[in-house]
């Protein structure tokens, strides 16, 4: 019999699967003690809803997240290598649990307001201030920019979750090569002091484009 953490982690993995697959609304306990070969029942030990179950889903990813990056962001790391490292290992979690990242700001609105879904919110919050955080340090000391620092972060976060939409493992880059890509096209891009290569940003764009279009055409 699987220890409660082992069940845990099945009951997780297995519904994330079929909210990927179905979106909040068209899936079911059913077919997730389906998936998961569990008795209703059994499931209803662990969970007594599927709104609590998809709650528990997004908990979980949003620990992994803060968990994952805040090594780094809390590291004595010059903010312009801990945005870079941030955003490399934020982009390998990513792709390494896919099926967690689910459209979260669209399926919450079919969850009712509850203190969780709010608890959840600041979650993410949190994870979000990390990076805003980094951005502003790095401002403050002529490292980057004096951009919009909600915006630039919106950007970055957005374009990092956005990526379980195009990403395939038959594609040619690794995780880590993938991550590496976007960290050193953001990393560059708001960089206050000029790059040693004038040709480097230009370099970088049109690495990532004809990534892109590589990628695209490999689904």
């Amino acid at each position: 019999m699987m220890a409660d953490h082992d069940t845990w982690q099945v009951i997780l993995d297995g519904a994330s699967q079929v909210f990927t697959e179905r979106g909040y609304k068209g899936a079911t306990l059913d077919e997730i003690t389906s998936r998961i070969k569990m008795t209703k029942g059994a499931l209803y030990h662990y969970v007594s809803s599927k709104e609590e179950l998809w709650l528990k889903c997004h908990m979980y990813t949003l620990d992994k997240a803060i968990n994952n990056v805040r090594p780094i962001y809390e590291s004595s790391l010059s903010p312009d290598v801990k945005l870079y490292e941030m955003i490399k290992a934020h982009i390998q979690e990513i792709i390494g649990s896919a099926t967690y990242y689910t459209n979260y700001r669209f399926e919450k609105n079919f969850i009712p307001q509850s203190p969780t879904l709010q608890n959840l919110s600041h979650r993410r919050d949190e994870f979000e201030q990390f990076f805003s955080s980094v951005i502003k340090e790095g401002i403050e000391l002529n490292i980057f920019y004096p951009v919009d620092i909600k915006f630039a972060k919106l950007a970055l976060i957005g374009c990092m979750n956005y990526i379980t939409n195009w990403y395939t493992p038959e594609g040619e880059l690794t995780p880590l090569e993938i991550a590496e890509k976007v960290a050193k096209f953001f990393y560059t891009g708001i960089l206050s002091r000029p790059a040693r290569n004038d040709s480097l940003l230009v370099n970088l764009v049109e690495s990532i484009s004809d990534f892109m279009e590589k990628e695209r055409l490999s689904r």
